[in-house]
């Protein structure tokens, strides 16, 4: 749901690379706990569709994910 900041599942790892599905037609952000997707306010990485980023973090629950588009995705992959 836009607006609403989703945390990832807890996961060990050294980084996570998070794609925004081909299919978005809004932006994804990606960040911290106080993550907003709002172009207003925003705070995080935003992506557009087939956009990626590479985060180093030690768990995929330290990065939260919220959108502009309900229903909106992510593909992302870690390495442990």
């Amino acid at each position: 749901t836009a607006g609403t900041r989703v945390q990832l599942a807890s996961q060990t790892c050294r980084r996570v690379i998070i794609q925004a599905h081909e299919s978005n037609t809004g932006t994804i952000v990606v960040g911290g706990a106080t993550v907003v997707a709002a172009l207003v306010g925003r705070r995080g990485t935003g992506l557009f569709s087939t956009q990626s980023e590479i985060f180093n973090v030690n768990n995929l629950n330290l990065l939260y994910v919220d959108s502009t588009e309900s229903g909106d995705k992510i593909n992302w992959t870690y390495e442990a």
